[in-house]
């Protein structure tokens, strides 16, 4: 069996006309998303969710600090509510006090990262 050049499509198939902005060499004028804002797109059920709360786990350490990061967790994305498991009773009723203000720089950081997320999209945080 014959190999095949890469550089020529098979017989029978007729190259597509050139396009002047991905011309070789040219680049796409188009800033790169992140893969969740394509996904909250698309019509897979809690996909888009599951993409925020991954996105907000990788940075909650660095939001809340290394003592109360090794105190909780992020549990769950829902309708808006973030859940954020704490292991003590005490802390976890500090974190409620603060949670307005922890709601405000998670929303910011998740604008920050990819403005298709919105400026809202924890709405509520709930320790539990």
């Amino acid at each position: 069996m014959a190999k095949r050049s890469p550089a020529r499509p098979p017989a029978g198939w007729k190259e597509a006309p050139p396009r002047p902005e991905l011309a070789p060499g040219a680049w796409v004028n188009r800033a790169p998303r992140n893969l969740d804002g394509v996904l909250g797109r698309m019509a897979v059920p809690g996909l888009a969710e599951d993409c925020l709360l991954a996105r907000i786990d990788a940075f909650w350490a660095e939001l809340v600090g290394p003592q109360i990061a090794g105190l909780s967790r992020v549990e769950g994305f829902s309708a808006g509510e973030l859940r954020v498991w704490v292991s003590h009773p005490v802390w976890r009723t500090e974190l409620a006090g603060l949670a307005e203000e922890l709601r405000g720089r998670v929303n910011k950081r998740l604008w920050e990262e990819n403005e298709d997320t919105g400026r809202e999209a924890v709405r509520r945080l709930r320790f539990v």
